[in-house]
């Protein structure tokens, strides 16, 4: 594969439009194409012949080393064909096709590249290219250009793996938030839950208990909290199960609960009572644990809240003295759209698109029909 497909575009804004694709590819229909039985040679082939087509029909001006970071380690989720952001399957025999998704749920916002002046792009950006083989013909008879939410909205979510997913935020990201009034990346809730004045009643709840109308505080309330009493409290060094406990225990001090029963006993989200999850960062990952915003997924007995709505605080400490000098307080679906989910071992995230699907492109190069 040509060497300026691997590097992204200049800009964002150079992408080729998805449907503009789907023309640029028509000229595969037909176009000889001998499956091997050995599916990464074939992804390999396909990925070449397409690549081959587009670079030499009118391609986004490539991107310079220095001006943009790939984020994900080793390069892990980020689309083949970076250039024109896609990554591209072969679909042959069966009642159906599995569609596999390797280290990036599709259906997430997660940023994949970043640009050194600020704009980003997303793991939910990423188009798909679908080639249709008919095996015993050796010719491609379809393409079809998808996005994730075509995916998902036609066929359903995917399926979601069981790996503990970490959070990637970068040096750059870390230093611009510092950067912010206060030290800190906020953004309110879509729609408004909680009471301020519900404050004088979290002496009579543990933090353990499922939040209530009369427990639950806005966002923008626990805004105020961490910017008056926990922005400036030092967290001593150590190992970083016990400075979560003691960042859960300047929160609990902080909206005035009462310790009783067995305290701080983990589990998530921390601070159950206020759906908060409450996180230090000492490294450039921050554990997420079995439950991420990555994934859609209600949380039992937590009043109804999910992993996208649940709210985040990531503390973010100096290295040498322990001092919270800022952090990001938001829901979980805002996390994505600033940073990166990465996790320890690899994996893939699947979806099942019944074959008839490929039977209606018979012929055709066209997107999220």
């Amino acid at each position: 594969m040509e060497e300026i497909l691997k590097r992204p575009p200049a800009s964002k804004d150079q992408l080729t439009s998805p449907q503009d694709l789907a023309k640029k590819l028509q000229t595969l229909i037909n176009r000889p194409f001998k499956l091997s039985g050995k599916p990464r040679t074939d992804g390999a082939n396909l990925r070449k012949l397409i690549g081959s087509i587009l670079a030499t029909d009118s391609p986004p001006s490539a991107a310079t080393s220095g001006d943009f970071k790939i984020i994900p380690p080793r390069k892990k989720g980020v689309p083949k064909i970076l250039l024109e952001y896609i990554d591209t399957y072969v679909v042959s025999t069966g009642t159906s096709y599995n569609l596999q998704v390797w280290n990036r749920n599709p259906d997430s916002q997660s940023v994949q590249i970043e640009y050194d002046e600020g704009t980003q792009l997303n793991s939910s950006e990423i188009r798909f290219v679908l080639a249709k083989v008919d095996a015993t013909l050796n010719i491609i008879t379809g393409i079809v250009v998808l996005t994730p939410d075509y995916i998902v909205k036609k066929f359903g979510q995917f399926g979601r793996p069981t790996v503990k997913n970490q959070l990637m935020i970068s040096q750059h990201s870390r230093e611009k938030i510092l950067e912010n009034t206060g030290g800190l990346l906020f953004f309110d809730e879509a729609e408004q839950v909680g009471n301020p004045d519900n404050i004088r009643n979290l002496s009579n709840y543990s933090i353990h208990d499922e939040p209530t109308h009369e427990s639950l505080l806005p966002i923008s309330t626990i805004r105020d909290i961490v910017a008056k009493q926990i922005i400036g409290q030092t967290i001593s060094p150590g190992a970083t199960k016990n400075r979560g406990q003691v960042l859960e225990s300047l929160f609990l001090k902080s909206f005035g609960y009462k310790m009783r029963g067995s305290g701080l006993i983990g589990g998530y989200p921390d601070i159950r009572n206020q759906a908060l999850e409450v996180k230090v960062q000492d490294a450039q990952t921050v554990d997420l644990g079995l439950y991420s915003p990555e994934f859609l997924e209600s949380v039992p007995k937590c009043g109804g809240f999910n992993t996208r709505n649940m709210r985040y605080f990531i503390a973010f400490t100096n290295p040498a003295s322990g001092i919270v000098e800022g952090g990001v307080l938001c829901t979980g679906d805002k996390l994505g759209r600033y940073f990166t989910y990465v996790s320890e071992k690899s994996y893939k995230c699947q979806r099942t698109i019944p074959m008839t699907f490929f039977q209606g492109i018979n012929g055709k190069s066209v997107f999220n029909p």
